[in-house]
């Protein structure tokens, strides 16, 4: 049997290459790292490093060893933060990432929902797109964000998720312009006219991507409105095109490229650490009720 103590000593020395780095990164003397590496050894029935000069190389076990022991490693790391949490006074403050293209109407009704029921709680909201919105709940910058979703969700960091529904994307032109006059919008309009797309999509890495030789990137839907009355072609949320079309400024355009609205899923996303935290719980029960409201 190993001890987290073994293990901690085998991965600092197979990430620094050496008995005196990995005591100086553990804070421990070399000969402490070495006997606890030594009876890692015995246990195991086999050697993990060879020394060549003053450098510990891995040996071809110990390669195959280190992915597991980092990932308990981080098991362990992730029940102390959770076994700490389960003690800590339940968190009054809550930083939310939200995407552009998520229902505002929903994230309105979170936050009457949260003024309500828990008014000792503070809400900031933050928009942020896909990529960068993970990174920061990873680093735990944001507690939960609302997201766009793959089809099967796989995060580089232990996080979970609850599906909430689907926004529709539709293909837009101006209300005026050329393609909006076409009996059909063919794959050679994609390809050839220009396509403007939203930074926000592009970073979110979900369906809607480049199609066209000539893409433009924009970060902000007000201006790809503007720019479509004069050219060109976009996928955007059916919400965020309505004033738009509204407006006159542009036309949803009918296309056998696409027999249906694009369908996108967006979910919850919050961290483990979070997961018993009597807010989140009630938060979860909440959106899985204004899902039935605001997505189909």
């Amino acid at each position: 049997m190993h001890t987290l103590e073994q293990l901690r000593a085998f991965v600092a020395v197979y990430d620094k290459h050496s008995f005196s780095a990995a005591g100086r990164y553990l804070s421990k003397d070399r000969t402490t790292i070495r006997e606890l590496v030594k009876s890692y050894e015995d246990s195991l029935g086999y050697e993990l490093f060879s020394i060549t000069g003053r450098k510990a190389i891995a040996t071809p076990c110990a390669e195959k060893l280190y992915p597991h022991a980092v990932l308990v490693m981080r098991q362990n790391s992730k029940l102390d933060e959770i076994s700490q949490f389960l003690f800590s006074t339940p968190k009054t403050h809550f930083d939310v990432g939200y995407d552009v293209d998520f229902p505002v109407e929903f994230l309105e009704k979170i936050e009457l929902w949260v003024t309500r029921s828990f008014p000792l709680v503070t809400i900031n909201w933050l928009a942020r797109n896909r990529e960068g919105g993970l990174e920061e709940l990873k680093n735990t910058e944001l507690d939960f964000a609302f997201f766009p979703a793959k089809g099967n969700i796989s995060l580089d960091f232990p996080a979970h998720f609850q599906h909430l529904g689907y926004v529709n994307y539709g293909l837009y032109v101006g209300a005026n312009s050329k393609l909006a006059s076409k009996p059909d919008f063919e794959l050679e309009d994609a390809q050839l006219e220009i396509q403007y797309l939203t930074e926000n999509s592009l970073r979110a890495e979900g369906v809607i991507k480049a199609f066209s030789y000539s893409t433009r990137v924009v970060s902000s839907n007000d201006l790809i409105i503007r720019l479509l009355q004069k050219q060109g072609w976009a996928l955007l949320s059916n919400r965020s095109a309505e004033s738009g079309v509204k407006l006159g400024m542009i036309k949803k355009k009918e296309t056998s490229l696409l027999c249906n609205d694009l369908k996108v899923p967006f979910s919850l996303f919050y961290t483990i650490e979070l997961q018993c935290d009597p807010f989140i719980q009630a938060l979860r029960n909440e959106c899985d009720v204004l899902a039935k409201r605001y997505f189909q």
